[in-house]
């Protein structure tokens, strides 16, 4: 049930295989790997539910770290004025610390009908400067693949974990996640397929369908090389 310390030792092993293009490995993996990834998940959302941690205004200044220090069990949404730096650096505390946190990458905008809470794939992107825009520019704008949604759509306070709970930041996952899973579905190539699964796996440590699709993958390349020889 250590399955931080699982996924760490895991992963570690899956980066050896990988850069040896050592597929066997890779094969056994996987599997295993996805499962203490699943349970990590499952750890979280058995915590508090913070989907509006927002800020507000440009002197709104969030501190990721105090974040996770004031909610160290649980799944939060935080996003910055047009930044996602706070919700990195929680993610950064929660890694050191190892704690069943999940953290959604986000930044709040405004546009002229209200603000709007924009939920970035990944830490390596470039957002827009802040600034008053209609709502479909905006989105233009923002990283692809980014979920966008109104503040207004987004609870206040506290919630208690529930099914529902736990059924909506899966679906804000799986929305993330989704067109990175499409697209390594439909990558022909074995290596660039697997390199495809690693990237949404990227996007949600947890999107358990790609690390099948690697599993699966290494060993079609397996029973290859060995029909080779």
């Amino acid at each position: 049930m250590e399955y931080f310390e699982a996924e760490r030792t895991l992963a570690a092993a899956e980066k050896l295989a990988w850069d040896a293009r050592d597929f066997d490995a890779l094969a056994r993996l996987y599997m295993p790997l996805q499962e203490s990834r699943r349970q990590r998940r499952q750890r979280c959302g058995e915590g508090i539910v913070r989907l509006d941690i927002l800020a507000m205004g440009s002197s709104d200044k969030l501190d990721g770290n105090s974040f996770i220090e004031s909610f160290p069990h649980g799944q939060l949404l935080i996003a910055g004025w047009g930044s996602i730096q706070p919700a990195i650096d929680a993610r950064r505390a929660q890694a050191k610390l190892g704690l069943y946190v999940d953290v959604f990458l986000a930044a709040v905008y405004p546009v002229q009908s209200g603000k709007l809470v924009a939920i970035v794939p990944t830490e390596n992107v470039a957002l827009p400067a802040v600034q008053p825009l209609p709502v479909d520019v905006l989105i233009r704008r923002l990283p692809a693949h980014s979920v966008v949604m109104s503040v207004a759509e987004l609870p206040v306070g506290q919630m208690i974990p529930t099914l529902e709970t736990y059924g909506r930041v899966m679906a804000i996952w799986e929305r993330l996640h989704a067109p990175f899973l499409a697209a390594a579905d439909a990558t022909a190539d074995p290596i660039r397929r697997i390199e495809a699964y690693r990237a949404a796996i990227g996007v949600d440590y947890a999107c358990e369908l790609a690390h099948q699709g690697i599993a699966n993958t290494a060993r079609q390349l397996c029973t290859k090389a060995e029909r080779l020889t």
